[in-house]
């Protein structure tokens, strides 16, 4: 299988890995050579150290206990060092000692999972191309101040992406697919999870509160600014497991968590439902007395949801009586839903949210997530957009987008330059790398753009790059625009 390597808003990695002025040199750097072993530097690295490892096929399973440890894969002409596990080995890596921070690695064919951290606080996990690991591929649990970001997953028969029992956390610009969930938020509270893309996987976003966990609840989940496109794959995970027994066609769904706001995302294509509100399932709340599994407070605003519902599994039919856009089973207290007119909703009706959430809203910023040792701390805010939305850089070349056209639909900037895109329209639109009316990863990644905003990209590498905008895909002049960069 090809293996997409994810490229969102490469300024902003670049933001989260580069060191703090001062901070490496106090730090022990070692580094691995190709043929030497990381196990062996893990073992012998005081706390704090910066742990480098050249590209080459590693064939081991990592511990990391020791506080502080950084392990950064050196990606040189595109090569990254390789964790494989060749079908024999259990976990790539399982981190207890805080923080923890690791980029850059490739991890494939292992048994267990990918990257774990168990008990951590300060997780920073960012640039993994993680492929064919088991049960789960990015693996925070019972952990706190958790930073997953510009990751590519597939192939994991529960979840890509799995946060359980942690608080606090932030999932941004991934991309999963072929997975049976892309990404699962499991007695959690305070997560964030936006701007990733998630297609082509059996559910895409799942909000999830399970029995036997230790912690019992999960709360204050932000769902935003993802797109979960044609989660039509078949479900090949195990039959006994709860997300094993998931129809196939799910864009995002809230389970049993409380307090969830799902909003601005492009929810297209799934065969089933694009997005369901709905309670755990009685015959696995009773295997847990003390936990309450119920969906209260879920406000789901507005989204973009197209073609959703098609070709509805038997089991969803039989839930809410058929596929759509939209259900709700009708249990919990005090749920919502704004949804667009066109939305074709199934299921029991939901009242209207007073105060829908939206890309304003206060209550969703997340605050910051503490990045790796030795690295500036990112925020939450979006890449590239004005903090008021309306100013556009100093000499930055500038595409208007009015009338739904991109105006310049091809544009040629030498290497360095800014380019900046203003929504003069009424209607929301976006600035997406593509091909065609396909969106692909690509540097190219705004949030929703209301009248006024801008998203700036400044591109440093010569080339073509072609985008679309993804609510207005099918028209003409919304799509197979380019920026053509030269030296």
């Amino acid at each position: 299988m090809k293996i997409h390597r994810i490229g969102w808003a490469l300024p902003a990695l670049a933001l989260l890995l580069a060191p703090v002025a001062g901070a490496e040199d106090t730090a022990r750097i070692v580094r691995v050579k190709a043929g030497e072993s990381i196990a062996k530097a893990i073992e012998a690295a005081e706390p704090g150290t910066v742990i480098e490892v050249e590209p080459g096929e590693y064939h081991e399973a990592l511990v990391v206990d020791t506080p502080g440890i950084t392990l950064r894969g050196l990606v040189v002409d595109g090569q990254r060092p390789v964790l494989n596990g060749k079908g024999e080995l259990n976990d790539g890596l399982i981190a207890s000692g805080s923080p923890f921070a690791m980029t850059g690695f490739e991890v494939r064919h292992y048994k267990g999972n990918g990257v774990s951290t168990q008990g951590v606080d300060g997780v920073y996990l960012s640039d993994l191309v993680v492929d064919d690991t088991g049960l789960y591929g990015v693996y925070p649990v019972q952990s706190k101040n958790i930073t997953i970001t510009h990751c590519t997953i597939t192939r994991i028969v529960d979840a890509g992406i799995y946060v359980g029992e942690s608080n606090h956390a932030l999932v941004a610009y991934n991309e999963l697919h072929h997975n049976v969930a892309g990404i699962e938020i499991e007695n959690t509270n305070d997560a964030v999870v936006r701007d990733n893309l998630a297609y082509e996987n059996t559910a895409g976003i799942l909000v999830f509160v399970l029995p036997g966990k230790v912690q019992k609840e999960g709360k204050r989940t932000r769902v935003f600014r993802n797109w979960s496109l044609d989660n039509n794959t078949p479900n090949f995970g195990d039959p006994n497991a709860i997300v094993g027994q998931l129809p196939h066609g799910l864009g995002i769904m809230v389970m049993g968590g409380d307090d969830t706001l799902v909003h601005d995302n492009w929810v297209k294509g799934n065969d089933s439902l694009g997005i369901l509100v709905i309670r755990l399932a009685k015959e696995h709340a009773r295997k847990d007395e003390r936990l309450e599994p119920f969906t209260d407070r879920t406000q789901v605003g507005f989204n973009y949801l197209l073609d959703n519902g098609g070709k509805p599994h038997e089991t969803i039919v039989g839930q809410v009586g058929g596929g759509g856009d939209f259900a709700w089973d009708g249990t919990g207290d005090g749920n919502c839903a704004s949804l667009p007119d066109s939305a074709v909703r199934v299921g029991e009706a939901l009242p209207e949210c007073s105060n829908p959430p939206s890309l304003s809203s206060e209550s969703m910023d997340p605050g910051v997530v503490p990045g790796p040792p030795g690295a500036s701390t990112p925020t939450a805010a979006a890449p590239g957009v004005t903090p008021d939305g309306g100013v556009i850089p100093e000499g930055a070349e500038v595409v208007r987008i009015q009338g739904m056209r991109y105006q310049p639909k091809h544009l040629t900037v030498a290497a360095g330059r800014t380019v900046a895109w203003l929504n003069q329209d009424g209607v929301t639109h976006t600035v997406t790398s593509g091909q065609g009316t396909t969106p692909v990863p690509g540097p190219l990644a705004s949030p929703f753009l209301a009248k006024g905003q801008v998203y700036q990209h400044t591109f440093d590498e010569p080339g073509r790059y072609e985008y679309l905008c993804l609510p207005h895909i099918g028209q003409a002049g919304m799509r197979e625009a380019t920026v053509t960069v030269v030296r």
